[in-house]
């Protein structure tokens, strides 16, 4: 028998330990179940019962009880240990007596398959009373699995597993399909960006979606609006091709139109190309939306210039802008869709195709405004632009007001000059010609190919061509007196067209220059062939005003006044020589100026404008008669005019005035 300390099960009871409380929740606890809580303890109670303990005063009553509730207590404990034990015994002595049982009962049902095994754990008591193999065992009911069932099974699970394999061979085959009609779509969609990126457009990742690819359109220096607006995200259809979302510009495709318009009628448009097609190429409909976003850009810039010219007869709504060169002509701008292509008058002139040209100027000019911010973005680092400079409407309209004044101003410098002329040599003044020239590129620019390029040089070009237009008259009245004049278009501060007058040839424009200058143009120091040349008669006479003339009219104006007072000059020079007399001079009168000499003849020179607009060259003849009165004749010369053309030329009617008195004509 073992000792107790070598058993594995232990059936001492608990050991007790100490009664102190081994925490501050036990200690709260006791004192809760003794003294009713905290409450009961005093310190004056707490004394008493030390100085009690310390004198060995005990109570007797309470004492007693303790002792006998703790022999209770004990009592207790001892025989629920006792019980606890003789259960536990007893269990473990039924599952050893069980154990037992079950294996002599499989020992014995063995020793008849197997007699001669002596390893079978077979009990002496049992092997005595019932010996060895007298319990057997055998099947009630035999197994229905057949070697032909087994065979068909065997089919079965063969025939499922190929059936699998058939379906695992045609999934693969159907995801290879798919994978190469992906492949084809892909092959397609990534056909048509590489088409595009070739044609350098630029290609990118959308900003708020980086896995989405997009292309962009816009231009780096429009307004923001339409700088933000101007990436397209290309996603693929099904079939493969490429599909562009458009914000701003899917509103369809637009241009901006210009059409003209005489008392009501149109009298001439700008024509509208063809709407691209939804399956043309890529690169095409990416074209069509840079186009339609330039346009609308373009439209938003001129709406925005618009409201600041009302003082020059431009007005807008919602729908159109509107300008009025004159009374009975108007000029609209509207933004239309693009539908079918339309067919355009091929007899249309060259003259009512201005409103084409204007569409091509006014894309040039929002280039030009483009192309001023990036410059002014790349060079302008040190002191950033203020707000409303950077802000400002682009001078588009203002522009295509200043070059239509200007061109109407050229045109009627140009037509005064030719009446002028050909007046002048109906009189017989053979030396007067004109010259209207337009002026070409300074030196700088036109040689700017062998310079080097850079954006300054680029947008000076640009600048030259946009707001330089610059025109050259030259008026030979005598071989004496010649009159200089250079128009030149003004966009800012004010719209019009400047006439710098002068009487000797201007300088050449030092190149590169673009500023629209109001400033008189300087006279160029007179070269040797000038200095061989009479002074002009005209400095003393009729000198120009040294500020630039505001328009054609008073520019023609002062052309009239000196060409009179010119031809008066040179007619006094001519009678003279040749009447061999020296009392023959010019003077200013009241009406004009005037061949006069001592006996107080007068033949005064001047211009009026016909019935039909034409000049006519009149020459006034003064003289006294008898008896104190006062003979007067008139002679008139006008160019294209037959009837009542004069017989003589001015020169032989002043002499004939100042020599003796003519005979009274009727006035022609």
């Amino acid at each position: 028998m073992t000792t107790p300390t070598a058993s594995p099960f232990s059936l001492r009871p608990w050991p007790i330990g100490d009664k102190k409380p081994k925490n501050l929740g036990e200690f709260i606890t006791r004192v809760n179940a003794e003294r009713s809580g905290f409450r009961n303890v005093t310190e004056d109670k707490l004394r008493e019962e030390i100085a009690a303990q310390e004198g060995g005063r005990v109570d007797v009553d309470r004492s007693s009880e303790d002792e006998e509730e703790e022999d209770e207590v004990d009592t207790d404990k001892a025989k629920t240990v006792i019980e606890a034990r003789d259960e536990v015994l007893r269990n473990l002595e039924v599952a050893h007596q069980s154990a037992m049982l079950c294996l002599d009962f499989v020992s014995l049902l063995l020793s008849k398959e197997k007699p001669s095994d002596t390893s079978l754990p077979l009990s002496d008591a049992l092997r005595e009373r019932a010996g060895i193999g007298t319990l057997g065992a055998s099947k009630l009911k035999e197994s229905n699995v057949s070697e032909t069932r087994r065979q068909d099974d065997l089919a079965i699970a063969t025939g499922w597993r190929l059936m699998g394999v058939n379906n695992t061979v045609d999934s693969v085959v159907a995801a290879a399909e798919k994978l190469e009609k992906e492949m084809e779509l892909e092959a397609k969609y990534w056909a048509d960006v590489l088409a595009v990126s070739e044609n350098g457009w630029a290609v990118c990742a959308l900003p708020q979606e980086p896995h989405t690819l997009g292309v962009r359109f816009g231009f780096a220096e429009s307004a923001p609006e339409f700088r933000n607006s101007s990436i397209a995200p290309l996603r693929r259809n099904d079939d493969g091709t490429v599909r562009m979302d458009l914000g701003r510009a899917g509103k369809g495709s637009q241009r901006v139109r210009i059409t003209s318009k005489k008392n009501g009628t149109v009298i001439n448009q700008s024509p509208l190309p063809g709407r691209t097609p939804d399956d043309a190429p890529l690169q095409d409909r990416v074209l069509e939306a840079r186009n339609t976003i330039f346009h609308q850009e373009l439209w938003y810039e001129i709406n925005r210039e618009a409201r600041t010219l009302l003082s020059s007869d431009v007005y807008s709504d919602s729908t159109s802008i509107t300008w009025k060169p004159n009374d009975d002509t108007e000029v609209v701008f509207t933004l239309e869709d693009l539908s079918e292509p339309e067919t355009v008058d091929e007899n249309m002139s060259a003259y009512e195709s201005f409103c084409t040209a204007y569409s091509i100027y006014m894309q040039f000019l929002l280039y030009q405004g483009h192309k001023q911010n990036y410059y002014r973005r790349t060079t302008m680092t040190q002191l950033p632009p203020s707000r409303v400079t950077m802000h400002q409407p682009y001078a588009i309209l203002r522009a295509v007001i200043a070059n239509t004044e200007y061109f109407r101003d050229c045109k009627v410098m140009t037509d005064f000059l030719r009446d002028m002329v050909a007046t002048l040599q109906r009189a017989g003044i053979s030396t007067a010609n004109y010259k209207a020239v337009a002026q070409p590129l300074s030196p700088a620019l036109s040689q700017s190919g062998t310079a080097r390029y850079n954006s300054k040089t680029e947008l000076n070009l640009i600048n030259h061509v946009v707001s330089r237009l610059e025109s050259a008259f030259e008026l030979a009245i005598t071989p004496a007196a010649n009159i200089y004049a250079r128009s030149r278009v003004v966009i800012v501060p004010y719209i019009g067209t400047i006439f710098g007058i002068s009487l000797a040839p201007f300088s050449p424009q030092p190149g590169g220059g673009s500023s629209n200058t109001t400033t008189a143009e300087t006279d160029a120091p007179p070269t040797g062939d000038d200095k061989q040349r009479p002074p002009n008669p005209l400095e003393s006479s009729c000198p120009p005003s040294a500020d630039p003339y505001p328009n054609a009219r008073e520019a023609v104006r002062y052309a009239r006044q000196a060409t009179a007072r010119a031809v008066t000059q040179w007619l006094v020079e001519e009678a003279a020589r040749a009447l061999a007399r020296d009392d023959i001079s010019w003077a200013e009168t009241a009406r004009g100026p005037a061949v006069v000499d001592r006996a107080d003849r007068e033949a005064r020179v001047d211009f009026a404008d016909g019935p039909d607009d034409r000049l006519i060259l009149t020459l006034d003849a003064r003289w006294p008669a008898a008896d104190r009165a006062v003979g007067t004749r008139r002679w008139a010369w006008a160019a294209g005019r037959d009837e009542g053309k004069e017989s003589e030329g001015i020169v032989e009617a002043v002499i004939e005035v100042i020599r003796d008195r003519p005979e009274p004509k009727a006035e022609s």
